[in-house]
């Protein structure tokens, strides 16, 4: 059985506007590299992932489908999600490539502390590495690797290797993910 989550886009806008309001003018690459690891690390400490956007392989590592959407403020999101989105994030030229910053601060009261917590992790992690760093970083996953081109990741493959629990944790998620509210 796949595990598969169902994102909740206000969460997941939110957690846009945490990242480009800690990182202005951060480029897409940063942001979507910044929610994998915040979903891996809260997934492997916590048994569930902050948002649950389902992850695409890309060439240049995972990007989580409906963040991606949402920065590229596609016309085929639902109207409220797009008037929501354009309301809270500025995507502008910032040289060659889109760049995002906050138009207002993020509505934290829909995450959890431990959410908070691997977000910040996320961005302590992402923010002092490049383009090229995070696209190798990100090549390194498992989940990535093991991915077809084009193709939706495997949650299971973003608990790591090494992790002692790993097992029951897999389990664990299997039994939840259908029925989990994020």
């Amino acid at each position: 059985m796949k595990i598969r989550y169902r994102a909740n886009p206000r969460k997941l806008l939110e957690a846009l506007v945490l990242i480009a309001e800690n990182c202005p003018d951060s480029y897409y690459h940063f942001i979507l590299k910044t929610l994998f690891y915040a979903d891996k690390f809260h997934l492997q400490k916590y048994r569930r992932p902050v948002t649950g956007d389902v992850y695409v392989k890309m060439s240049y590592g995972p990007v989580p489908s409906l963040a991606y959407d949402m920065l590229k403020q596609n016309e085929n999101l639902p109207a409220q999600v797009l008037d929501e989105v354009q309301a809270a994030l500025d995507v502008h030229k910032f040289g060659r490539y889109p760049a995002v910053s906050a138009k207002r601060l993020p509505n934290l009261n829909l995450f959890s502390g431990t959410d908070i917590e691997c977000l910040k992790e996320a961005l302590s992690s992402c923010s002092p590495m490049g383009f090229e760093a995070l696209t190798n970083l990100t090549h390194r996953e498992r989940a990535w690797e093991e991915a077809e081109m084009n193709q939706e990741m495997n949650f299971e493959l973003f608990i790591d290797e090494d992790l002692p629990n790993r097992e029951e944790l897999i389990e664990y998620i299997k039994e939840t993910s259908p029925c989990l509210a994020l």
